[in-house]
């Protein structure tokens, strides 16, 4: 794990790749984005990142103000993240094409980075993201929102464990005093709700390959039908049941996904997994 400096702010990155760095030329560089709150780059990093940097480059990283990045006052706006991105991979000095793996919120950040800056992206894979369609910030604000107030409130450690499912006293009180400091002390939400949709004929601009994975039991799902239909060469898979964050721990479904959409070789662990009864990712295609 390093600190890395770009467009004015400190980073944690986390990067994985198997060998030193001259016999990685010719591996795909995967970019994870994760989404908004008290979640950063970490959980994505062991499930998916070190998994995957057998066969690839695996960075990710926690978006401004999550997990151990710097929380800067101002700044949290969709373009203020792509700039964000931008500079890391010119700080890292990756100049080739990456493959955007965006989740939740990170699927926001991904489209808007594949439409401004259509030279660095290779390639999107989304799991269960969130779209810039119409109407998409009330999607996350009433959770942010709700926790702001009850963040602005006396709270306990106690609170926030039997709130969140923690276990860890210590945990708890980081997670609390960071998400203090993010949605009480920065422009964060002020910066969502003012953010604007992407009209259909934007969606349409994306030219690379795209695939995206959908939970059908989460509030998200209602966006696949639209996204195929604007981005018709999206391939679209399932996972069955799952709500927002249960899609998350199917990693190993996920994790077969991501060398499929990349043409990466599957690992016996994959195989052996993805052979089993309880395998329930499915691919299939909207009809207008």
């Amino acid at each position: 794990m390093a600190t890395v400096r770009a467009n004015g702010v400190d980073f944690r990155v986390n990067r994985y790749r198997v060998g030193d760095a001259a016999d990685t030329d010719g591996r795909p560089v995967l970019v994870f984005l994760h989404g908004l709150g008290i979640v950063d780059h970490s959980g994505l990093s062991f499930t998916l990142g070190m998994p995957l940097a057998s066969d690839a480059d695996a960075i990710l990283y926690a978006l401004r103000g999550h997990g151990h990045s710097e929380i800067v006052p101002s700044g949290y706006r969709v373009d203020d993240h792509v700039a964000d991105l931008v500079a890391l991979l010119d700080a890292l000095e990756v100049a080739e094409p990456v493959h955007l793996v965006g989740c939740s919120f990170g699927g926001v950040v991904a489209t808007a980075t594949a439409l401004a800056h259509r030279d660095r992206v290779a390639s999107l894979f989304f799991v269960d993201p969130l779209l810039p369609l119409e109407g998409w910030p009330a999607r996350v604000l009433p959770t942010l929102e709700v926790a702001a107030v009850a963040l602005s409130k006396d709270w306990t450690v106690d609170d926030i464990m039997a709130g969140l499912g923690l276990t860890s006293r210590r945990k708890a009180q980081a997670v609390a005093e960071r998400g203090q400091a993010l949605l009480l002390g920065t422009t964060l939400l002020d910066d969502l709700r003012s953010e604007p949709a992407l009209a259909a004929e934007d969606f349409g601009r994306i030219d690379c390959p795209v695939t995206a994975v959908f939970g059908t039991a989460s509030e998200m799902y209602a966006t696949a039908g639209p996204l195929q239909t604007m981005v018709p060469q999206t391939s679209l898979h399932t996972i069955d049941g799952a709500d927002h964050l249960q899609v998350f721990g199917h990693a190993p479904e996920i994790e077969r996904l991501i060398r499929e959409h990349l043409g990466l070789p599957l690992p016996e662990r994959i195989t052996g997994w993805e052979a089993q009864p309880q395998s329930s990712v499915a691919a299939f295609r909207f009809e207008a």
